[in-house]
């Protein structure tokens, strides 16, 4: 059986040096399963809308306030109203998927969602901006206030401030309208990463589908020592990483949503016709990319996985 998701190469994705031209890097509004599209409207970051029957929760918010426009625009695409939009939940608090939750909010009203972890690190960094840059011989990602001539140089600004409203409870799944979506904390891209799992029924066809969303498989630079050593977390992040992917590989999951096109090889997948969830269907995906996410990390500590050293 040929395997058509798997996690690929970031080359080509709309990045900070493609965002002049960034309309060459818009993709549609498409279904990923039968009451959920993903209306990220470009082709590096997600967003999720689920259609509760109740009203709209949204995973996520875009890449970054250019695109904001793609976001509201593809809402509309894909058959809803963003002032529908009662819940936001933020995988984490990084801005490629923070950075439009306060513009959502003014528009809609809703909710904004995310771990007790991430407010932390969301309230330490707010008014800052981030970029890599080269240190000791290595990309890392830095962080320097929005007002300084680093930031400046670096041409980013501080995304708008936005107020978490609520905090997941793994142990309360939050239910509203078709869906109960339970939650699960994941450090390791972040110390508050939240993944999502659901199940979401068609109602032509009486199929019900396992579906989730890990909530941050970036490794690279963000689960280097160096880079959790730059940041002040703990090196054991990255080993919890490393742990919990082989646990919740043994899930069965029927539609592994993800946050990153790249990550599950969305983008050349996506079907003509963009209400074809069925393409999505696929249940090695969420194992296959979850180990390989976890094997990439132990890559980063020989002394503690030998056998993910390199020949």
């Amino acid at each position: 059986m040929e395997k058509k998701f798997f996690y690929a190469p970031t080359a080509g994705r709309l990045s900070d040096n493609s965002m002049p031209t960034h309309w060459e890097h818009t993709v549609p509004a498409y279904k990923n399963a039968p009451h959920v599209w993903n209306v990220g409207g470009q082709d590096n970051v997600a967003v999720f809308l689920l259609d509760t029957g109740e009203g709209l929760i949204l995973i996520d918010t875009g890449l970054n306030a250019e695109t904001c426009y793609l976001v509201i625009e593809r809402i509309w695409e894909s058959g809803h109203d963003p002032r529908d939009i009662k819940k936001i939940f933020l995988t984490h608090w990084h801005g490629d998927h923070s950075c439009n939750a306060r513009v959502l909010h003014e528009i809609s009203g809703a909710e904004i969602w995310l771990s007790k972890e991430d407010e932390v690190e969301h309230k330490k960094h707010e008014g800052k901006v981030g970029y890599p840059k080269m240190i000791d011989g290595r990309r890392t990602m830095t962080w320097v206030e929005a007002d300084s001539e680093e930031a400046k140089l670096s041409g980013k600004r501080a995304d708008y401030p936005y107020v978490v409203t609520n905090f997941y409870d793994d142990d309360k799944p939050i239910t509203m309208g078709r869906f109960t979506i339970k939650t699960k904390l994941c450090p390791g891209h972040t110390p508050g990463v939240t993944s999502f799992f659901f199940e979401d029924t068609d109602e032509e066809t009486g199929k019900t589908y396992k579906v989730a969303l890990h909530g941050g498989l970036g490794v690279n630079p963000m689960m280097r020592p160096e880079q959790l050593a730059y940041d002040g977390y703990p090196e054991s992040m990255a080993h919890q990483f490393i742990k919990d992917c082989y646990e919740l590989a043994k899930m069965p999951v029927d539609i592994a949503l993800s946050s990153h096109l790249n990550q599950a090889n969305i983008l050349p997948n996506i079907p003509k016709d963009v209400n074809d969830y069925t393409v999505f269907v696929a249940d090695y995906a969420w194992r296959d990319v979850l180990i390989n996410r976890a094997d990439a990390v132990k890559e980063f500590y020989p002394d503690v996985y030998p056998e993910a050293k390199k020949d």
